[in-house]
């Protein structure tokens, strides 16, 4: 596997495809779900359609720096669309397929973007409110063919297809100091940020990251890919690392359908959310619980195997008898589930639980943790398949220096940092000062310089989706409602949002009227849930009763609520809402 950076002769995303392209000619790259059957789509026919795109966008006037949308499933033409437009010198803009009119219409006035992809007439007609008195998208293309009594020029992609092209008018000069796409995340003011990713933040970061493998042989390898490509962890890990890893990916029709496609891709290595890996330890359990005997024999072996790895006891025959046994049985259960050919599992986007973690361990399945940021591009550390040590988010990737400040706040240094947030000087100047990114995340190196994330200083909810959350968006919705209650936000390294609400009283108040309070407030839930995106919806409440004295302990002198010590005293009742 090769490791130095010399050694590679591209610096830009663009130049990394073509490098590829020329070995691979006829070999299948990309593969997609029609008809009911996988469908391939070859090296040479991928880098035909980015060229015959390219081309297309430099005809109709994009400029080097132009912002582009896509708002799309995972698809080929994702891909496609993506190396088109850095290629014809413009900027992807990635957008979540569940953003709302609202955040369409931030999005559109925050990047300045001329152009848009739209993969079906539902998600057409989801943003087209937003672009209803809007004259600055110029072009919208459709990956499928769309039906509307608008008057929007809409291109469909199968007929770009048709063109003809000449490399030779392909004339656009990018270099790896050039921004690759805006990235858009959530801040602690609700207010959403586009992070500037270069071509030589996402490079360094692929090959930094290709290190963390350099004792597996990769060959032949398949990728699934099933979460949002506007995410910065799967467009990068789930995009252009498969480039480097003679991987071919596949594209899973959705959620629901996931394990189906996972029998028939059979993936030999796959890039997940702790959400994820929770769904399958659930599956598991629930799988052997339903014969007692095996039941056992899966306790006793787990048993062994968490003490295997936390060297805590020495093993007879006897034990390996068992162990030896019980991998033949649970094989056969993760083949059903993955098919044969799966190597490893790499976690990224959230904080894996240790338990779930250990779990996977002890039963012979080597999850890799790592840590990162959008702002990262986004690795920052990972595990190695020689040393996974659970509990840290593993050794920093090669090219990137990680340091503790006195506060024990995290710093990163190093060429994949992002170039800033758009239009945003001062928020850019407070993240990165003296080439140091400051996470917001607390944590410390341990002997063997791996890292292990100990508290988050930044209040930002991180699911086990993945997705960042800024709480203070969502209570603020609260603030026209009549009530002296307050409403807190909580859901960090869980799969969904919880609201509680303590509701103040005196010492005149009858339960009732606390009863009473309660009731609205549920009501302004269903209300608020309404506005909000599928992420960000509140799925669950719980409710307290406080009088004043006992809110002010909560407080800082400046009025704000202590969320820490809010979940300190209430842990239980929240917890319990996710049983």
């Amino acid at each position: 596997m090769i490791n130095d950076k010399k050694e590679f002769n591209w610096k830009t995303l663009p130049e990394l495809f073509f490098e590829e392209a020329k070995k691979q000619l006829d070999k299948p790259l990309l593969w997609y779900k029609i008809n009911n059957q996988y469908k391939s789509y070859s090296w040479k026919i991928v880098r035909k359609r980015i060229l015959l795109l390219s081309s297309k966008l430099i005809q109709l006037g994009i400029k080097k720096g132009d912002k582009v949308i896509i708002i799309s499933e995972n698809n080929p033409n994702w891909f496609v669309t993506d190396f088109a437009i850095m290629l014809a010198g413009g900027i992807t803009v990635p957008a979540y397929t569940t953003y709302t009119k609202k955040d369409y219409e931030y999005l559109i006035k925050d990047s300045q973007a001329k152009m848009v992809f739209i993969s079906n007439k539902k998600l057409f007609l989801n943003f087209l409110p937003a672009i209803k008195n809007n004259k600055q998208i110029k072009n919208i293309f459709s990956y499928e063919k769309i039906s509307h009594s608008t008057n929007e020029n809409i291109i469909l992609l199968e007929d770009v297809w048709k063109d003809n092209i000449k490399e030779e008018n392909i004339k656009i000069k990018i270099t790896e100091d050039d921004p690759a796409c805006i990235i858009y995340t959530s801040g602690t003011s609700g207010i959403p940020k586009g992070v500037i990713l270069t071509h030589k933040s996402i490079c360094s970061n692929l090959i930094g990251s290709l290190d963390i493998f350099k004792n597996i042989n990769f060959n032949n390898e398949r990728y699934i890919s099933f979460l949002p490509l506007s995410h910065s962890y799967e467009h990068t890990a789930g995009q252009f690392m498969p480039l480097l890893t003679s991987s071919e990916i596949f594209y899973a029709e959705n959620m629901d359908k996931l394990f189906t496609n996972f029998k028939e891709v059979n993936p030999t290595y796959i890039a997940a959310v702790p959400r994820f890996y929770e769904a399958i330890y659930k599956k598991i359990l629930n799988n052997f619980s339903k014969n007692k005997i095996l039941e056992k024999i899966f306790n006793i072996n787990l048993s062994l195997g968490k003490k295997i790895y936390l060297n805590q006891k020495k093993f007879l025959l006897i034990t390996r008898f068992f162990k030896f046994f019980f991998k033949i049985i649970i094989d056969n259960k993760i083949k059903k589930i993955f098919g044969k050919n799966l190597k490893f599992f790499i976690s990224g986007g959230g904080a894996l639980s240790y338990d779930i973690n250990i779990f996977f361990e002890a039963i012979g399945i080597k999850i890799l943790q790592g840590y990162g940021l959008t702002e990262t591009s986004p690795t920052v550390s990972c595990n190695r398949p020689e040393l996974n040590k659970i509990g840290t988010v593993g050794p920093p990737i090669k090219g990137v220096e990680v340091k503790i400040a006195k506060d024990g706040e995290i710093l990163i240094k190093g060429d994949n940092l992002m170039k800033g947030y758009l239009g945003k000087e001062k928020e850019t100047k407070d993240k990165i000062k003296n080439n140091w990114l400051y996470t917001g995340d607390i944590g410390k190196l341990d002997k063997d310089n791996h890292l292990i994330i100990t508290d988050r200083k930044k209040d930002i909810i991180v699911t086990t989706g993945g997705d960042n959350i800024a709480p203070q968006k969502i209570e603020s919705l609260f603030s026209t409602l009549e009530t002296t209650s307050q409403v807190l936000i909580f859901g960090d390294n869980k799969p969904f949002l919880v609201a509680l609400v303590i509701i103040k009283i005196d010492k005149e108040s009858l339960i009732n009227d606390a009863m009473d309070e309660g009731e609205k407030i549920k009501l302004h839930i269903k209300k608020i849930n309404k506005k909000l995106s599928p992420i960000e919806k509140i799925r669950k409440s719980a409710f307290v009763t406080l009088y004043q004295d006992d809110i002010n302990a909560f407080l800082t002198p400046t009025m704000k609520i202590k969320r820490k010590k809010v979940y300190e005293k209430y842990k239980k009742i929240i917890e319990e809402l996710y049983n």
